[in-house]
């Protein structure tokens, strides 16, 4: 049986979604409300954390860039 390490809510160009985690045994189950559900190992969990933080740092860098324009 697996346990909730996340339960929040992310804006989007939509609203709101809901957003939660959960670990199950080997694997992180990543629910995106009741629309898409993500089942992943753990290695793919570094590797999707890699992907979200390099976007935040290119989304920052464009902003900085944008703002002394």
């Amino acid at each position: 049986m697996g346990y909730i390490t996340h339960d929040e809510y992310i804006k989007h160009d939509g609203g709101k979604h809901n957003l939660e985690v959960e670990i199950d045994g080997q694997q992180a189950v990543i629910r995106f409300g009741s629309s898409f559900t993500l089942r992943i190992a753990e290695d793919e969990v570094w590797k999707l954390r890699d992907i979200l933080h390099d976007t935040g740092r290119d989304m920052e860098a464009n902003r900085i860039e944008a703002s002394h324009a």
